[in-house]
């Protein structure tokens, strides 16, 4: 959204051409004849020129203020938010003692007022003459459909500021949906779904080149007394921490997925050997984890499937792997 209270001179919107601005004074001030035509900004009690004409005997500059507690006719304007005509201001009881007439050279002023999209005034839209005038109705209307402009404007531009803004969370959203539906919310590692995907563009891609590759299934043994023992919070961090070192371990192009409370999936993108891969894993995962004042730690049962001496589907190789996990949990128990 737009911020209306900064002044735009000193913080100019984006997309708002304010050349036509300076175009429409221009004409404004040829149109009527007048010394100035002006678009003035109201904001915490000080009124801004942000575009004057450009004719040589304009007495404004842009980016002239002067605060709310002079009188003026821009104040009134803010006060009865309506159009204001003076047509000799020196002979006007109200007006010759405003300081732009009797210290100034101001004799006559047309204004309206001008609204930000949202209905908040913006200023005034005017023309301000050295000398008395009488505008015809027909001018007078014309200087109220040309100040339409600048409001279009306005709403172009915070048209677009809404736009953006709109297709900014929409991005975030779209981003935290496809988070949501792809990786794990505790770990964040790939979930099954990501999973899937991965092996399916890992068979494609071995298909396709006659190449392989290979699926590391493990589980965490000692898992389920340090939930007993310590708590879930203990167990979550014990998961979250053991999803961030094996990440660490394996390459960036493989993938990391948890499939269940405490078990893991890793989809390496070649073949690799068995025992040395079983080993960096193990190392990796038992090292010791601190919760609080103690140390807790976990091992892990491992099974590796390869692509496609062991299954040509994504079912066959997980089925593969786990088959071999739990011959690896087995020599576990064994040796326990």
């Amino acid at each position: 959204m737009i911020n209306t209270s900064n002044c735009i001179i000193e913080h100019p919107l984006e997309n708002l051409n304010t050349e036509n601005w300076q175009q429409l004074v221009n004409l404004m001030a040829e149109l009527f004849d007048a010394a100035s035509g002006v678009i003035v900004q109201y904001r915490q009690q000080t009124f801004n020129v942000v575009a004057t004409s450009e004719n040589d005997d304009n007495f404004l500059q842009v980016n002239a203020t002067w605060p709310w507690d002079i009188k003026s006719f821009c104040r009134r304007i803010v006060e009865t938010n309506d159009k204001l005509y003076v047509k000799n201001a020196i002979d006007d009881s109200e007006w010759a003692c405003a300081p732009p007439v009797s210290k100034g050279p101001v004799r006559s002023y047309l204004g309206y007022p001008l609204y930000w999209p949202d209905g908040a005034l913006f200023g005034s839209f005017c023309i301000i003459d050295t000398k008395a005038t009488d505008y015809s109705s027909a001018l007078d209307k014309t200087l109220g459909q040309l100040k339409l402009i600048v409001e279009n404007d306005l709403r172009y531009v915070s048209h677009i500021i809404e736009t953006n803004i709109l297709l900014a969370e929409k991005t975030v959203q779209e981003k935290q949906l496809k988070k949501l539906a792809l990786y794990d919310q505790l770990t964040g590692c790939a979930n099954r779904n990501l999973l899937i995907d991965r092996v399916n563009y890992q068979i494609a891609q071995a298909q396709r080149n006659n190449s392989q590759f290979s699926l590391v299934y493990f589980d965490l043994d000692k898992f389920k007394p340090v939930n007993d023992n310590y708590g879930h919070q203990c167990g979550d961090l014990v998961l979250t921490n053991i999803g961030k070192v094996v990440k660490a371990a394996v390459r960036e192009t493989d993938t990391l997925a948890r499939i269940g409370g405490d078990e893991f999936v890793i989809v390496m993108n070649k073949k690799i050997n068995n025992e040395k891969i079983k080993q960096k894993l193990l190392d990796t995962i038992e090292a010791p984890i601190q919760y609080g004042d103690i140390n807790v730690s976990v091992t892990a049962s491992i099974g590796i499937a390869t692509y496609p001496d062991d299954g040509v589907t994504m079912k066959a190789l997980l089925a593969a792997a786990d088959a071999d996990m739990y011959s690896d949990k087995a020599k576990n128990i064994i040796a326990d």
